[in-house]
């Protein structure tokens, strides 16, 4: 099993946010954490988010640095580690314009860019409101979500002929495209329903789902996941598994045994990676690096 870090990118950041990130890069990079991923938010307000702070003191308006100029920053600033948001709603950037900022980024960095999409939770709907992008009902940000899909396969063909789609069209997706990673970068998913575990089983390269809800939702999750593969004969090992981990790995400058139990439990399930956020005690971090990443990589993570 891998450990992934999430880094929060908020205008909360210590400043000069450039050298905090670089040192937060530099450090993941050489602990040997798998991958590094960012929210990609441009600014949320805390009554109609689940994951901000709803204090009476805090900021009306949580403002969110750039995902992709912060991917840029940090892939100058390291050399092995994964790059990914976690992930891009498909309602915040036109898709030709984000399938090549995804080709730019993996040609810059090595080859180590993962497209991350998904089709924009529900509670974006303030944002996009302020930030004068179009917000259609979330069975058509699914739809809108599988032309995306499909776009990108596409436009990383380089085959000259147009796109037509029920919501987006190009007259032509010919070009070269940059990226280094074949076939392509791979194409990461997240999200829960239905509708999305098909559209996993169909298109993914690795998928993001669980969100901390636990081992049986988890379990229930990947079995909807199988199912739709099945139907589509598409082989489920083929995907890989990944899910955020929001409790913490280390207590009083202890590892959490029964953390590292819930870990062992994920990989029997055949979860693959799971994301940590980032822990702002130099300590925590330290021990995490030197002490519980070795135990994880030496989990076997079913079907693998």
């Amino acid at each position: 099993m891998r450990i992934g870090l999430q880094v929060g990118i908020t205008n909360t950041l210590p400043r000069p946010a450039g050298d905090y990130l670089s040192r937060i890069a530099e450090e993941a990079d050489q602990a040997g954490f798998a991958t590094l991923t960012v929210p990609d938010h441009f600014s949320l307000r805390p009554e109609s988010t689940p994951f901000l702070s709803r204090d009476k003191n805090a900021p009306a308006v949580t403002d969110f640095f750039e995902a992709w100029s912060v991917l840029a920053f940090i892939a100058a600033r390291t050399k092995r580690i994964k790059l990914s948001t976690i992930v891009s709603g498909i309602t915040m950037r036109y898709p030709a314009v984000l399938v090549k900022t995804a080709d730019t980024l993996d040609a810059l960095s090595n080859g180590r860019a993962y497209l991350g999409l998904g089709a924009s939770p529900d509670f974006g709907a303030d944002e996009h409101q302020r930030m004068g992008l179009p917000f259609p009902p979330a069975g058509e940000r699914v739809a809108r979500l599988e032309e995306v899909l499909q776009m990108a396969i596409q436009l990383w063909s380089g085959e000259d002929r147009p796109f037509e789609g029920s919501y987006y069209q190009l007259s032509s997706t010919i070009g070269a495209p940059f990226y280094l990673q074949q076939p392509h970068p791979p194409i990461l998913i997240a999200g829960q329903g239905n509708r999305m575990l098909r559209l996993m089983a169909k298109y993914a390269d690795l998928v993001s789902i669980g969100f901390g809800r636990g081992i049986d939702d988890m379990r229930a999750k990947l079995e909807t996941l199988r199912g739709y593969c099945e139907v589509l004969n598409r082989p489920y090992e083929d995907i890989q598994k990944t899910t955020l981990f929001m409790a913490p790995l280390v207590h009083g400058g202890h590892v959490d045994q029964a953390a590292l139990d819930y870990l062992q439990a994920l990989a029997d399930l055949g979860v693959d990676e799971v994301m940590i956020r980032y822990p702002d005690d130099p300590a925590t971090f330290e021990q995490i690096a030197t002490t519980v990443i070795p135990v994880v990589e030496n989990m076997s993570v079913a079907g693998r």
